[in-house]
């Protein structure tokens, strides 16, 4: 019996033929410590499960994307950049190699305890409570609280968790870094995932150029944000509207928050301000 190609392996060969645009022995062996023999195999099973989406190319050694792959591939997304990035891996400028040519600007200074993260995953998994040391701006003398986590979030550069508070009696976020100590505790989770009626609830936002910029300039940010439509709606669940607006700069206050420091603003902004500025 044949043995069953992996789905996922799948998945990532086409991420390296998207972004890359060819994939060859070479490439495989680099990115997953395979022998020439065993890139080879996962060559061949890709190009057996889509035979038209490769031809081989002799001057670089690899399989180039041809026009059946451009054609059948499903559109290009944020979402499918990011996972070809974890794929392959992101340095910063400063500790990357001289030849590779993707690098991050600058290096992430984000500080996030393992021991921390797993344990605040793990109970959210098993929907258990986990009493943590936090401390804050507004309360910055550490303090010992008890939360029942059930999602683990990064928004930018920082990971929260949000987690109900049985101190306040809400749903909280939490930041990762602020976090100093975190014990698993065997007592269930107060309210879980769907109690959360803020988190269960989407929130369409929707950003249009600022209105301060001239028409020329409206038309480069459409093209760079929008692919040269007037606007764009993305789904945000609603307590992370916050953070997708800070993470990128759009203005909620058209009057005083101008370009060039903010080149977008929320058209819908009335229906945004529960989630833009919560009380």
């Amino acid at each position: 019996m044949a043995n069953k190609i992996d789905p996922q392996r799948l998945r990532q060969l086409e991420l390296l033929l998207r972004w890359e645009g060819q994939i060859g022995n070479a490439r495989l062996r680099e990115l997953f410590g395979l022998s020439s023999i065993r890139a080879s195999q996962w060559l061949k099973e890709f190009r057996d499960a889509h035979p038209r989406w490769t031809k081989w190319n002799s001057i670089t050694r690899s399989f180039h994307a041809t026009y059946d792959f451009h054609r059948h591939k499903s559109p290009d997304t944020a979402d499918a950049l990011n996972q070809y990035v974890e794929l392959v891996g992101l340095p910063s400028a400063m500790k990357a190699e001289n030849d590779q040519v993707l690098v991050a600007a600058f290096p992430d200074i984000t500080m996030v305890n393992s021991q921390i993260f797993s344990i605040l995953t793990n109970a959210a998994r098993i929907k258990h409570q986990v009493e943590i040391t936090y401390c804050s701006m507004r309360e910055p003398k550490p303090h010992k609280l008890i939360i029942s986590p059930h999602s683990v979030v990064r928004s930018g550069r920082r990971w929260h968790v949000r987690a109900y508070s049985e101190l306040s009696q809400q749903f909280c976020d939490y930041e990762l870094g602020l976090i100093t100590s975190a014990v698993p505790l065997s007592q269930p989770a107060i309210f879980l995932i769907e109690a959360d009626t803020d988190w269960m609830t989407n929130v369409p936002v929707r950003l249009i150029a600022h209105p301060d910029l001239s028409e020329d300039q409206q038309l480069v940010v459409r093209l760079e944000y929008f692919r040269e439509t007037s606007s764009i709606t993305v789904s945000c669940r609603g307590p992370l509207v916050k953070y997708f607006i800070q993470e990128l700069r759009v203005a909620t206050d058209v009057k005083n928050q101008c370009p060039p420091e903010y080149l977008l603003t929320v058209w819908n902004i009335k229906e945004m301000q529960k989630w833009v500025s919560p009380h």
